[in-house]
C-alpha cells in the first residue's frame, strides 16, 4: 500500500513539475520572476516593516484613538462643532482652490506690501476719525472754510498726497491693461 501511495504522489509531483515548467516557459512569468529577484532586498525590507507595524498595531490604534479623543475634547472645550466645521471646510476648500490664482496675484502684488498697508491703514484711520468728528459735531464747510483749511499744514500734506496719488493713478490709467483670462481670473 505504501508503494501505491508513493506512485500516486510521484504522478502528482510529475504533473505539478510539468505545470511549473509550462509556466516558467512563459516570457511574462520569467520577466515577473526576474523583477521579483531584482527587488528582493526591497521586498524583504517592506515585509519586515509590515511585520513591525502589525506587531505594534495596538499601539498605533491607541495613538490614533488618543488623537481623536484630544480633537474631540478640544472641539468641545471651544464650542466648535466638528460636523459643522467639516461641512464648512468642504465648501470652503473648493472655493479657495478656485480663487487660488487671484489670491496668488494679490499676495504677489504690492497691495499687501508693508508700505501700501501702512498708507491704507492711515487712510482708514483718517476716514474713521473724520467721519466721527463730522457726525459728532455736525460739521459743514463752505468755500471760505475750505480756503481757511488750506492754510493748515495737515490739510496741505493731505492735499499734496491726494494730488500725488491722483497723478500716479492717471499715469497708470494711460498704460495698457494686463492680459486677463476670459473668466476674469
Amino acid at each position: 500500500m505504501a508503494v501505491m501511495a508513493d506512485s500516486t504522489r510521484s504522478a502528482a509531483d510529475l504533473e505539478g513539475v510539468s505545470e511549473l515548467m509550462a509556466r516558467l516557459s512563459d516570457p511574462q512569468t520569467v520577466a515577473a520572476l526576474n523583477s521579483l529577484l531584482d527587488n528582493l532586498p526591497l521586498i524583504a525590507i517592506m515585509v519586515r516593516g509590515l511585520d513591525e507595524f502589525m506587531r505594534r498595531a495596538d499601539v498605533v490604534a491607541d495613538t490614533v484613538a488618543d488623537s481623536l479623543r484630544e480633537v474631540k475634547a478640544g472641539s468641545e472645550s471651544t464650542g466648535m462643532n466638528l460636523r459643522d466645521t467639516s461641512e464648512q471646510l468642504a465648501i470652503l476648500i473648493p472655493a479657495l482652490a478656485e480663487a487660488a490664482p487671484a489670491i496668488k496675484r494679490v499676495v504677489e502684488s504690492t497691495i499687501v506690501a508693508e508700505d501700501a498697508v501702512d498708507v491704507v491703514n492711515a487712510a482708514a484711520e483718517s476716514l474713521i476719525e473724520g467721519g466721527e468728528k463730522t457726525h459728532r459735531q455736525d460739521l459743514r464747510i463752505g468755500l471760505g472754510g475750505a480756503l481757511k483749511a488750506s492754510r493748515e499744514p495737515d490739510f496741505q500734506r493731505g492735499l499734496a498726497m491726494m494730488v500725488e496719488v491722483l497723478t500716479a493713478l492717471g499715469r497708470r490709467l494711460g498704460e495698457p491693461l494686463p492680459e486677463r483670462s476670459p473668466a476674469g481670473k
